[in-house]
């Protein structure tokens, strides 16, 4: 039994950021500096009117032109220079707020973007929804029952022009990795929306654990796209932890778990890249050639499909990697700084890195 299963650089934890300051892998410009010959990336997720647009409003007033997905691609190959100063914008997952509040802020204030879809988590709908500025709009809509942008609304989006649409990859999942019991879902268990473990093939259905699914078993997870190999719960030993919760560590000690073959993690995570990529193509009629990875995880055998997946480039975070898109780098490997940092950017108002969140 694995009792640290995952690894440290895809957990969270307290030392990977102080020892990334100290070895300079963040840009010299959050410091006070000048930005000098790198594109900063920055990366943004579900997002309110009032929290996005002091950042588009502090580029806007500084003259920052935004970039989309095949500039920075042909940045990083040499095939393109930066005129004026440049940044990138992501948002990831696509939430609802991409469509509702991103795309009306981007009109406004004439800037771009790239967004990273999840095309197996996206769901068809008659008509897009109510977007800032339109009667009957939420301003809440990521925590709504239909939190990601449905197809109508990323087909939209698309056919304007002004956000890039990428790969996410199929599922953004993750899965179980090990047989070591941590406890069980209880009614109160809360986890983050994208962090449930998916306990059914990508390909077949988009299943996921949630607190619906009273008394299964957590055990550790990782990305779909790490080198796990993906453990499932014998469905008959739920069935008799439901009946008897308390005999849970008990009965999952008594009980051997399916475990996935080499070639069926190979096969799986080839298909979040391929299907990814089809569907999307697919659905908005336009190439899709960029990737980001979920929770910045690359494992071997992802690196190892990635040459002949159809991307020109990848976001995912490596060791010892350097915090912006930089020319002639592994356009496999880039990374990408944390929206906050904007305002670390040279310009009125600027802010040093130590007075972010201040």
């Amino acid at each position: 039994m694995l009792r640290n299963p995952v690894p440290l650089l895809e957990r969270e934890n307290l030392f990977q950021k102080p020892l990334e300051l100290l070895t300079g892998r963040y840009p010299a410009f959050l410091f006070g500096a000048r930005v000098g010959n790198i594109l900063p990336v920055f990366t943004f997720r579900n997002v309110t009117l009032p929290y996005l647009e002091p950042f588009l409003v502090y580029l806007l007033e500084n003259n920052y032109q935004t970039l989309g997905s095949s500039e920075t691609a042909d940045y990083i190959s040499g095939k393109k220079t930066l005129k004026m100063p440049s940044v990138v914008l992501h948002f990831d997952n696509t939430w609802a707020s991409l469509w509702t509040v991103v795309g009306p802020l981007l009109r406004r204030y004439d800037m771009r973007a790239v967004a990273f879809a999840v095309p197996g988590r996206i769901r068809e709908a008659a008509d897009p929804r109510p977007a800032w500025g339109q009667p009957g709009h939420d301003p809440d809509v990521d925590r709504s029952k239909n939190p990601f942008c449905t197809w109508p609304e990323l087909k939209a989006l698309s056919a304007e022009g002004r956000i890039d649409i990428e790969s996410n990859t199929w599922s953004h999942a993750k899965i179980f990795c090990c047989d070591l019991f941590e406890r069980l879902i209880l009614p109160e268990t809360v986890l983050p929306y994208l962090s449930w473990p998916v306990v059914s093939d990508a390909h077949e259905s988009l299943k996921t654990l949630s607190s619906s699914n009273v008394f299964h078993p957590l055990l550790p997870t990782r990305s779909r796209l790490s080198d796990a190999l993906k453990h499932d719960v014998d469905a008959s030993m739920v069935r008799r932890i439901h009946d008897d919760p308390n005999a849970a560590p008990y009965l999952f000690r008594q009980h051997f778990l399916q475990i996935e073959t080499l070639e069926e993690r190979e096969n799986a995570i080839r298909f979040e890249l391929h299907a990814s990529k089809d569907e999307l193509e697919a659905r908005l009629k336009k190439p899709v050639r960029h990737l980001a990875l979920p929770w910045g995880v690359c494992g071997s055998v992802t690196q190892s499909l990635l040459p002949d997946s159809g991307y020109q480039s990848v976001f995912a975070d490596r060791v010892g990697g350097y915090r912006a898109a930089v020319p002639g780098q592994n356009p496999y490997r880039i990374m990408r700084l944390d929206h906050t940092y904007i305002h670390c950017l040279p310009g009125r108002l600027r802010k040093c890195y130590w007075r972010i969140g201040r």
